[in-house]
Protein backbone atom coordinates (compact mmCIF):
# COMPACT_ATOMS: atom_id res chain seq x y z
CA UNK A 1 0.00 0.00 0.00
CA UNK A 2 1.38 3.44 -0.92
CA UNK A 3 2.30 5.94 1.76
CA UNK A 4 0.27 9.11 2.16
CA UNK A 5 1.99 12.47 1.73
CA UNK A 6 1.85 13.02 5.48
CA UNK A 7 3.57 9.69 6.14
CA UNK A 8 6.29 10.48 3.57
CA UNK A 9 6.86 13.87 5.19
CA UNK A 10 7.07 12.33 8.66
CA UNK A 11 9.68 9.80 7.50
CA UNK A 12 11.66 12.53 5.73
CA UNK A 13 11.78 14.64 8.87
CA UNK A 14 12.78 11.64 11.03
CA UNK A 15 15.66 10.80 8.66
CA UNK A 16 17.00 14.35 8.86
CA UNK A 17 17.08 14.57 12.65
CA UNK A 18 20.52 13.00 12.62
CA UNK A 19 21.98 10.16 14.64
CA UNK A 20 20.30 9.95 18.06
CA UNK A 21 18.35 13.15 17.40
CA UNK A 22 21.49 15.29 17.10
CA UNK A 23 19.57 17.86 15.08
CA UNK A 24 16.37 19.78 15.65
CA UNK A 25 13.99 21.25 13.15
CA UNK A 26 13.31 24.98 13.26
CA UNK A 27 10.97 26.99 11.10
CA UNK A 28 11.06 30.76 10.82
CA UNK A 29 10.71 33.59 8.37
CA UNK A 30 13.51 35.91 7.34
CA UNK A 31 13.60 38.85 5.00
CA UNK A 32 14.39 38.25 1.34
CA UNK A 33 17.60 40.23 1.85
CA UNK A 34 18.75 38.06 4.78
CA UNK A 35 18.02 34.88 2.83
CA UNK A 36 20.03 36.13 -0.13
CA UNK A 37 22.90 37.12 2.16
CA UNK A 38 22.93 33.66 3.76
CA UNK A 39 22.86 32.00 0.35
CA UNK A 40 25.78 34.15 -0.90
CA UNK A 41 27.84 33.49 2.24
CA UNK A 42 27.16 29.76 2.05
CA UNK A 43 28.06 29.61 -1.63
CA UNK A 44 31.24 31.62 -1.03
CA UNK A 45 32.47 29.28 1.72
CA UNK A 46 31.19 26.09 0.07
CA UNK A 47 28.60 25.38 2.77
CA UNK A 48 24.91 24.68 2.76
CA UNK A 49 22.69 27.40 4.22
CA UNK A 50 22.15 25.17 7.27
CA UNK A 51 25.92 24.81 7.79
CA UNK A 52 26.35 28.56 7.33
CA UNK A 53 23.79 29.33 10.04
CA UNK A 54 25.49 26.83 12.36
CA UNK A 55 28.93 28.39 11.70
CA UNK A 56 27.63 31.94 12.23
CA UNK A 57 25.98 30.99 15.53
CA UNK A 58 29.07 29.12 16.77
CA UNK A 59 31.41 31.99 15.83
CA UNK A 60 29.16 34.62 17.43
CA UNK A 61 28.92 32.61 20.65
CA UNK A 62 32.68 31.99 20.74
CA UNK A 63 33.37 35.73 20.34
CA UNK A 64 30.86 36.56 23.07
CA UNK A 65 32.41 34.07 25.49
CA UNK A 66 35.85 35.53 24.79
CA UNK A 67 34.57 38.96 25.86
CA UNK A 68 32.56 37.84 28.90
CA UNK A 69 34.29 37.56 32.27
CA UNK A 70 34.66 33.86 33.23
CA UNK A 71 32.22 34.24 36.15
CA UNK A 72 29.46 35.08 33.63
CA UNK A 73 30.04 32.03 31.39
CA UNK A 74 27.87 29.73 33.49
CA UNK A 75 25.04 32.24 33.63
CA UNK A 76 25.19 32.66 29.86
CA UNK A 77 25.32 28.92 29.19
CA UNK A 78 22.42 28.34 31.62
CA UNK A 79 20.35 30.88 29.70
CA UNK A 80 20.03 33.45 32.45
CA UNK A 81 19.65 36.99 31.13
CA UNK A 82 22.69 39.23 31.34
CA UNK A 83 22.38 42.94 31.87
CA UNK A 84 25.70 44.41 30.88
CA UNK A 85 26.35 48.12 30.63
CA UNK A 86 27.07 47.89 26.91
CA UNK A 87 23.68 46.33 26.18
CA UNK A 88 21.43 48.56 28.28
CA UNK A 89 19.11 50.79 26.29
CA UNK A 90 20.54 54.26 26.10
CA UNK A 91 18.69 57.12 27.72
CA UNK A 92 16.87 58.96 25.02
CA UNK A 93 16.44 62.66 25.01
CA UNK A 94 12.91 63.89 25.09
CA UNK A 95 11.73 65.07 21.73
CA UNK A 96 11.12 68.77 21.56
CA UNK A 97 7.66 69.75 20.45
CA UNK A 98 7.80 70.87 16.88
CA UNK A 99 7.03 74.48 16.16
CA UNK A 100 3.93 75.08 14.19
CA UNK A 101 4.72 76.49 10.80
CA UNK A 102 3.85 80.12 10.42
CA UNK A 103 1.61 80.23 7.42
CA UNK A 104 -1.14 82.36 6.12
CA UNK A 105 -4.28 82.55 8.23
CA UNK A 106 -6.24 79.32 7.95
CA UNK A 107 -9.71 79.23 6.55
CA UNK A 108 -12.51 78.63 9.01
CA UNK A 109 -13.60 75.00 9.14
CA UNK A 110 -17.04 74.04 8.05
CA UNK A 111 -19.25 72.33 10.58
CA UNK A 112 -19.94 68.70 9.74
CA UNK A 113 -23.37 67.35 10.52
CA UNK A 114 -24.06 63.68 10.90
Amino acid sequence: MALTSAEKQQRYRQRHLGVYGAKQRIQFFVSVQAKAQLARLARHYGYTVTNMIEKLAANAERRLLERLPPRQHTAYLDGRPQHTASHKPSARRKARPSKKPTSSPSRPRRAVTV
